[in-house]
């Protein structure tokens, strides 16, 4: 993954709301969880 990918994936991603992000934190997907935990930290200033 490259610098664009990565900041277009993080923009999705920082798009769904904090209750949404809770849930992705129990994705199977290690990748989902790596970004969701990112984002929620953005969106709890964390």
């Amino acid at each position: 993954m490259n610098r664009q990918e990565f900041a277009e994936k993080r923009g999705a991603m920082a798009k769904n709301s904090i209750d949404e992000l809770i849930d992705l934190l129990s994705s199977d997907e290690l990748s989902r969880r790596f970004f969701a935990e990112m984002c929620l930290r953005d969106a709890t200033n964390t």
